[in-house]
């Protein structure tokens, strides 16, 4: 499944992996480079590859009188759309993260004047902006995290008190 999706995307490629070929297509154009022009990653290749085999096995059984077709969500590439229970189900894209926290932390938008859909490329790819957008009031900021506010806090308290001692 790899290799044959490495030829739709590239068609020279010795590139047998998703992966790799992911990351040496991203780097021949020096990360500039749409989404949509990259293959689908291991996981979610995988994940699709659950939803297709799901569906053809209920095809496989459409004749039968009374066929027996397990939860999608049971490792099928589905996943529950809320915990209310009302049976609605969503696909499941991956399950893992979709990159390394320390590449998130770099990854911008290019665009200038406001992020919204379809321009910002964070928002298609459904992660927030970083300090490294160009915006500065762009409402798709990611918050601060309050654990490593409380942890500045509690260093700057412990330099009081250390200056207190001195007195």
């Amino acid at each position: 499944m790899h290799a044959f999706t490495c030829k739709l995307y590239a068609s020279r490629t010795p590139d047998t992996d998703v992966n790799d070929l992911r990351f040496s297509l991203w780097r021949a154009k020096k990360g500039f480079i749409e989404s949509g022009q990259l293959p689908p990653c291991e996981d979610t290749l995988n994940q699709h590859a659950w939803r297709a085999n799901y569906q053809s096995a209920i095809w496989r059984r459409s004749l039968a009188a009374k066929p027996t077709i397990p939860a999608p969500k049971d490792g099928h590439g589905w996943r529950s759309a809320d915990s209310g229970g009302t049976g609605r189900l969503c696909i499941r894209w991956m399950t893992g993260l979709s990159a390394p926290d320390m590449i998130l932390e770099f990854t911008s938008c290019k665009f200038r004047h406001v992020c919204q859909l379809p321009s910002c490329e964070c928002m298609a790819s459904r992660l927030k902006c970083t300090d490294e957008c160009p915006l500065r009031e762009c409402s798709n900021m990611k918050e601060d995290d309050p654990l490593v506010e409380l942890e500045e806090q509690d260093e700057s308290d412990e330099d009081d008190s250390d200056k207190n001692d001195d007195a």
